[in-house]
């Protein structure tokens, strides 16, 4: 007896008729598989361990997800998937149909119909979800149990679920009683599966499309004939009863398979072709628009399988497959090789490629659709107004239908533009950057992150073609026109529609040179068709704005800068394709078009730029600054930073910038159009952008509102490089950009030097003052970048093209007005800068002093100082020392700058001591000065500034912050001078790292031996230093001081931090003082952590200064100077792991964003620190090997590598208990550990062999394993080279047989785990040439009997009883285990014989890779 359909069925739409005609339709399913499901998957799979919900319930949707899976892996032999999803379609109506009816009369005596025609009824929720997961479900069977369905009923469930996602199965079930009468019976005649259920049933089919790609479907074992007789049953269900009329593309073998194929893409090309040819009634031509809208779907989805990067399904295929479709769908067939390629051919196409047949069916169907639109098109008077009569699309283009048919055409178009050519092409292949790779379509081959396409020359015909591109453009202006007179539902669709024609214009735009243009006049030609097309829409939308404005002005309204999101979204469409023409094409192209174009495309830049920070100014004044309030903020700004971007690649263009090249007078020209045409841009910019910041500055100030740390970093580093795209077009025109700037300055600087003098009056920070420090800091910010460049660790330098504006011969007339302006700047710049210092100085508690505008100015000044002064000549190309290369180039002019900077500086350190921001940039404005040479130099300690800012270092290098007024007295009187009580109460509260600096600065600059008074301020520094230090260990020596008191500890880690001062100044002149000064306290400096060891304050600030000492200062050091520090560095290294292996539980915690991640691994800075000494102590024996060779004193001033490394392997020792796993996590300490280790085994592994304790060894062992499969590339290799080296010197040695007799499987274990955890993984590729390295060693370590136990063992356990795949892998080690290859390195050859055994196996271990991974990587 069949249940009644309310137990299987809930859906509240089922009318009478609807469940008497679902009853006798389930006499021909006949099984119940929907409520056999439902049981199914409410059940809890075997060994199913729920969690627990809220309040201990059951979550019954995890135990539906966790049957659900469980089925799948199952195989569901009872093919409830398949049957369900035939059910349910088939009482909905979607299935069925005639069919059933005849079936029935073919039962009745009268041979008349007892049962109605049906139609298909709705969906319910539920029902829609359970066939979702039905459609992916049998995907995931079949494709994982493919040998074990009839290759007939693989065809059958193939095309069916074709037919049911491209929605003809009402059409081939109701035949020719399709067509009704009025729209009521059209829409139930035509009611489709939700989009979720087509687009799952069309993921199906192209899944099972690419499976039998390459291989006929009709290859089927005949062994496997379990459940034969259930699938013929359901094979004639399908065919016979349910959809006997059914699209069918055969495949039997051979050439059928071929043929196959080329009747999908025919039946496609048919479906997609046939709403653009006679117009049928209403009803039907939308049921044609919708088949031929999901054939696009289709069509995008199987494009999808084959690159495999838009695929979700799983094939339980090797990765030899996937490489074999993407070659064949991409080339066609291949008759040129092995066995494999021979039935590859057979089943694809052999004179055109799945791929050149869907770009010829996706262009065809584009074409259509172009002609289709224009065609229909009315078109009036006026070329701007939809209102009066502009070239608008009637009511073809307010045809949703047809909207959609459309975007899916032009979005199948993309897909097949963005394929990734080359056999090896995006997720297939893992070894980037492989010769496979060379017909990539971008400039950087390795994913899809390319930009610019490169198609093959046989795509020429269909791409390069400026009919079809104007047709675009056309269709394009078409849908975009008019959008005011449609319905919502349309102008979205439309609005989508116009989205996907940007898109496919972008990829065109992308197409880089290359084959497919014939020549360089081709090429340019595209280019300029091109660009008129881009100009003429952003044109229209520049007009269109132009009338919507003068129209509220007419009707006396006002505008409220509002622009709908579908022109804010062609806005950054459009400037983005204009950027990227100027990436592709580049300036030289670009500027040779047939005028008007370049000329016309730098104007259109330059008028939407403007249009835009109009627009953005005017939004931000109406809603009185807020900028979170703001509407089309963010479009705006995407759009300007496109097009700042495209002028940054302009003005940065070799073209333009090498003076030497044949066109040099042709490139001079377009500069000159530059100039006028674009530069105009940063006027506009500067002035909407400060006057933007001003208003927020001031919304906030008014309103109080708090900041968002994080978000002012994120803004304020988007605003830096946003300032650095606009300064590249303000050089295009530097004199106007002066003239700019210089005018905003003026009228910004009398208002703020009024303000500052008011400081000291009663009063408090107004919004109105608020924002007029936020305006200073704006212009300082246009100006700096303007004028200077980043130099971070490049020679600072004057930016060419200010020099160039400068210089009286190329700058013209103006050359000298340009100085002038830079001159004036400066000199406005550095009052400002006075006027805010002094008040500082008197007022440092006054709100309305600003130490951003402070730290602003340091920064301008930090970054000017350095390329301005003393600039040589000789570091340009024009070698003349005219214009701006000679406005500071003597002492007289320079020393002004150079005392104004220092004294800046002191007086920030003495009056604003706390302001951590002011102290950074004031001693990088010192130190930037202190390294520009010895002129600087020697006018920077000629300042009384100067003196008086070593006087207080002298005077304050033994005072804390807490020092009592008589040690301030004694100190003061101990060095003299005039300092007051209150400048060295001010500088002494500075922080002990800002002392430090300060000091740093003081070395560098006091650092020339040839100035008497600058080596008196030297020694007097460095006593300073020196003296309360050997106070404070004589005190601690002789028990006169208590080591915890908190005084103590403070003097201590003031000491070593001024110390640590003076070891970063080794960029002073004649650095080797710098040791001869450090070398006799460094034993009471690593004596210090045997008192301090628990203090990580102060253990950290020690190791610090003695790694920074060894990096800098190791080089240059004698034999002396080198055995004291490794000394004191054992001793120091000793004391720390006494207390911290011991006594510190390594414990990472899970942390939920980046911020805290960082703030849990700076608490194990220190482990660090130690490991980064140990890293720059092993150098010292590079180094002197390579001084050996150009000194003959080696032997005197040299030191045994015994002597390095025992100090080494020592600290190596100390350190080893505490390296867990836990603290390898992250990811700092963990290169930084890798990169020790691996230097040291590879250099002297015999000292890491000899490690006298086998649990210390196994500990480092376990390490270099963990680390060989480490995400990291630099980790992984350091811990191969690793491996290899302690391989090789056991083969060498026998260095390891201590540790084997322990542990007898040593080099089994570790060869096991490379090949399982490396070798066989996809992360093989970036670390290759190491494992292939490693691998070598270890097998030779083994021998071969005991390699071909390990190979059994890993087969076994990763293949199992797959005997195939066990032959090809034993082969593949057969073919790169070579026996003379392994003699030689078993007897440790060396020399040229061993570089020739490495070479080869590194050949064969490439070859070796790629053919095993290509059938053990399942996909």
């Amino acid at each position: 007896t069949l249940p009644t359909l309310s137990t299987t069925l809930h859906s509240p739409s089922t009318s009478t008729s609807s469940t008497t005609t679902g009853y006798h339709r389930r006499i021909i399913i006949m099984d119940g598989a929907t409520q056999e499901l439902r049981q199914t998957l409410s059940t809890p799979p075997p060994n199913y361990h729920p969690t627990p919900g809220r309040n201990g319930a059951t979550n019954q949707i995890a135990i539906l997800h966790a049957s659900l899976e469980h089925l799948r892996s199952v195989g569901d032999e009872r093919y409830l998937f398949l049957r369900t999803l035939l059910e349910v379609l088939t009482l909905r109506g979607f299935l069925g149909g005639d069919s059933s009816s005849n079936n029935h009369n073919s039962n009745n005596n009268n041979g008349t119909s007892t049962m109605p025609q049906s139609q298909p009824q709705p969906l319910s929720g539920e029902e829609e979800q359970l066939l979702f997961h039905c459609a992916t479900g049998l995907r995931h069977v079949v494709l994982f149990r493919w040998d074990m369905f009839r290759p007939s009923l693989r065809c059958c469930l193939r095309d069916l679920l074709l037919a049911l996602g491209l929605g003809l199965t009402t059409n081939i079930s109701n035949g020719n009683n399709s067509t009704g009468t009025g729209s009521g019976s059209a829409q139930q005649h035509h009611r489709h599966l939700p989009r979720t259920v087509a687009m799952a049933c069309l993921s199906c089919a192209s899944s099972f499309w690419k499976r039998g790609w390459t291989k006929p479907m009709a290859s089927y074992s005949s062994s496997n004939d379990v459940g034969d007789d259930q699938q013929s049953y359901l094979e004639s269900l399908m065919c016979n009863q349910l959809l006997p009329n059914m699209r069918r593309f055969h495949g039997g073998g051979g050439g059928e398979e071929a043929s196959s194929s080329r009747e999908l893409f025919v039946h496609l090309n048919s479906l997609m072709a046939s709403p653009f040819e006679q117009q049928q009634p209403s009803a039907m031509q939308q049921q044609i628009q919708y088949t031929a809208a999901m054939s696009a779907s289709f069509l995008s989805l199987l494009v999808g399988e084959f690159t495999g990067g838009n695929s979700s399904s799983r094939y339980n295929l090797p990765l030899e497959f996937h490489r074999l479709c993407h070659r064949v769908f991409e080339n066609g067939s291949e008759n040129n090789g092995s066995a494999a390629n021979n039935n590859a051919a057979s089943g694809a196409n052999s004179n055109q490629s799945g791929l050149d047949s869907t770009l010829q069916l996706s262009m065809s169907a584009l074409s259509s659709l172009v002609g289709y639109v224009l065609n229909n098109t009315t078109a009036s008077s006026s070329p701007l107004s939809p209102s009066a009569g502009a070239p608008i699309a009637g009511s073809v283009l307010q045809d949703k239908s047809l909207l959609e048919l459309a975007s899916r055409i032009v979005d199948v178009t993309c897909d097949v533009l963005s394929w990734e050519f080359g056999a090896g092409a995006s997720k297939w292949d893992f070894a980037n950057g492989s010769s496979t790779r060379s017909k990539g379509i971008g400039n950087n081959a390795s994913g899809g992150a390319t930009v610019l396409l490169r198609p093959p020359q046989r795509w020429r015909e269909s791409l390069i073609n400026p009919e079809f591109l104007g047709a675009v453009f056309r269709t394009y202006s078409a849908v975009r026109t008019g959008r005011e007179s449609c319905s919502d539902d349309s102008d979205e669709n439309r609005a989508r529609l116009a989205h996907s024609l940007r898109q496919l214009l972008l990829q065109l735009a992308s197409i880089a040179m290359g084959p497919i243009f014939a020549d360089e006049n081709e090429r340019g030609a595209y280019a300029g068709f091109f660009l008129d097309g881009c100009l003429n829409e952003m044109e229209s939308i520049l007009n269109e704005d132009q009338q919507r404005r003068q129209q509220l002005q007419q009707q006396q309204q006002q505008d409220d800068f509002i622009v709908s999101d579908h022109t804010s979204a062609e806005v950054v469409d459009l400037v983005t394709i204009l950027s990227r023409l100027t990436t592709n094409f580049k300036v030289k192209t670009l500027s040779r078009l047939q005028q008007p174009a370049f000329p016309r495309y730098l104007t259109a830049i330059a008028t939407m730029g403007k249009w835009l920070l109009e627009s953005s100014l005017a939004e931000c004044q109406r809603l009185e600054g807020d900028v979170e309030c703001m509407e089309g903020v963010h479009w705006r700004n995407d759009a300007l930073a496109q097009i700042l971007q495209c002028s940054d690649a302009i003005a940065g263009d070799y073209w333009l910038l090498s003076g030497t090249t044949a066109g040099h007078q042709e490139a001079a020209q377009v500069s000159q159009m530059l100039a006028s045409m674009l530069a105009p841009l940063y006027g506009p910019y500067c002035i909407c952008r400060v006057r933007m910041s001003c208003l927020e500055e001031h919304f906030i100030a008014r309103e109080g509102a708090e900041l968002d740390e994080i978000r002012e970093e994120i803004s304020a580093f988007s605003l830096e490089e946003e300032l650095s795209s606009a300064a590249s077009l303000g050089r295009l025109n530097v004199l106007a950009s002066m003239t700019t700037l210089s005018g905003m300055f003026q009228q910004c600087m009398p208002r703020l030097v009024s303000l500052f003098e008011c400081v000291g009056s009663p009063g408090d920070m107004s919004p109105d003052m608020a924002a007029l420090l936020e305006e200073a800091r704006m212009l300082l910010l246009c100006a700096g970048h303007l004028l200077t460049d980043d130099c971070v660790g490049e020679t600072p330098a004057i930016p060419e093209s200010v020099i160039n504006a400068c210089q009286p011969g190329r700058g013209g007339p103006d050359g000298d007005a340009c100085t002038g302006s830079i001159v004036t700047l400066v000199d406005m710049l550095k009052s400002v800068a006075e006027s805010q210092a002094v008040k500082v100085a008197a007022y440092p508690e006054d709100p309305r002093l600003s130490p951003l505008l402070a730290k602003t100015l340091l920064w301008f000044f930090g970054r000017w100082g350095p390329a301005y002064l003393f600039p040589s000549s000789d570091e340009y190309r024009e070698n003349s020392a005219g214009g701006i290369l000679g406005a500071n180039s003597t002492p007289k002019t320079a020393e002004p700058k150079v005392s104004f900077c220092t004294t800046l500086c002191l007086l920030y350190f003495c009056h604003w001591p706390q302001e951590k921001e002011v102290m950074d940039e004031s001693t990088s404005l010192l130190l930037a000065l202190a390294k520009r040479g010895s002129t600087v130099r020697t006018l920077m300690t000629q300042s009384p500034s100067f003196e008086k800012m070593a006087a207080l270092h002298s005077v304050c290098a033994s005072l804390r912050h807490n020092a009592s007024p008589p040690e301030i007295s004694t100190a003061m009187s101990t060095i003299g001078g005039d300092l007051s009580n209150d400048v060295v109460r001010g500088y002494m509260r500075l922080p002990y790292d800002d002392r430090a600096r300060v000091l740093t600065c003081l070395v560098v600059a006091c650092s020339e031996m040839s100035n008497e008074k600058a080596s008196v301020m030297l020694n007097s520094c460095m006593k300073a230093v020196e003296a309360p230090f050997s106070n404070l260990v004589q005190a601690l020596g002789n028990k006169q001081a208590n080591s915890k008191d908190i005084n103590v500890q403070e003097s201590a880690c003031l000491s070593i931090l001024l110390y640590s001062g003076i070891v970063l100044a080794s960029e002073m002149s004649e650095p080797e003082r710098i040791p001869h000064f450090i070398t006799p306290s460094l034993p009471y400096l690593s004596g210090l952590m045997a008192f301090y060891a628990e203090d990580l304050t102060i253990c950290e600030s020690l190791l610090k200064l003695f790694r920074d000492y060894a990096e800098r200062y190791i080089a240059m050091m004698s034999r002396s100077q080198c055995i004291e520090l490794f000394s004191a560095s054992a001793s120091l290294l000793k004391h720390y792991s006494e207390h911290h292996c011991h006594n510190r539980v390594v414990v990472p915690k899970r942390s939920e964003g980046a911020e805290e991640e960082f703030e849990e691994e700076q608490k194990y800075n220190d482990v660090v620190c130690a490991i980064q000494l140990l890293i720059h102590l092993g150098t010292k024996d590079f180094t002197s090997a390579c001084n050996a060779g150009y000194t003959t004193m080696s032997s005197s001033n040299g030191l045994e590598t015994t002597q390095i490394t025992d100090v080494i392997f020592f600290g190596l020792q100390q350190i080893l208990p505490l390296m867990s796993q836990g603290l390898l996590q992250f990811p700092t300490l963990c290169q930084q550990y890798f990169s020790l280790v691996g230097f040291m085994v590879e250099t002297y592994p015999e000292k890491l062999c000899a490690l006298p304790s086998f649990d210390l060894f196994h500990s480092l062992l376990e390490s270099l394993l963990f680390g060989m499969s480490h995400p990291d590339p630099l980790v992984s290799k350091s811990s191969l080279v690793g491996l290899a080296s302690l391989a090789r010197e056991h083969i060498r040695t026998h260095a390891l047989d201590a540790h084997l007799s322990k542990r007898p499987d040593i080099f089994e274990s570790c060869t096991a785990r490379m090949i399982q955890e490396v070798i066989f993984q996809p992360i093989i590729w970036d670390r290759l040439e190491p494992a292939g390295m490693a691998l070598l060693p270890l097998i030779a370590a083994l021998g071969v009997p005991r390699f071909v136990g390990v190979v059994n063992k890993i087969s076994q356990r990763v293949l199992g009883a797959d005997d195939e795949r066990r032959g090809r892998l034993h082969n593949a080690f057969e073919r790169l285990v070579r026996p003379e290859v392994l003699a030689k390195v078993a007897n440790a050859t060396e020399g040229r014989d061993a570089r020739v055994v490495r070479v080869q196996f590194k050949r064969d271990f490439d070859v070796f890779v790629r053919d095993v991974q290509s059938f053990l990587i399942v996909k």
